[in-house]
């Protein structure tokens, strides 16, 4: 089976796409955590190669997805604070 990955710049996302994306970055660093307790290997594929990662040299990938999580919480927030800001103005008084 063949992947076609398109890049979508993080501008065209909207608040529940970047939650998706957070929650699908937290859900990695889930299983990375989940095959160290268990003592297997963490799978990944990186282009058209499948790779797999021992438990103690997962770190690095950890590290990454738990900063791009917390890249895209402060990301959302940022979003959220914008829609509400755009709720709460008022409307200009009618002549």
């Amino acid at each position: 089976m063949k992947f076609e990955v398109i890049e979508i710049e993080e501008s065209e996302l909207d608040i529940e796409d970047l939650e998706a994306e957070k929650t699908l970055q937290l859900a990695a660093v889930d299983a990375i955590r989940r095959a160290r307790r268990c003592g297997t290997f963490y799978v990944i594929r990186v282009g058209d190669e499948i790779k797999e990662i021992s438990g103690d040299k997962t770190g690095p990938y950890e590290e990454r997805l738990l900063a791009r999580a917390a890249e895209l919480g402060r990301r959302i927030t940022e979003l959220r604070s914008q829609e509400q800001l755009v709720l709460n103005e008022t409307p200009p008084p009618k002549k």
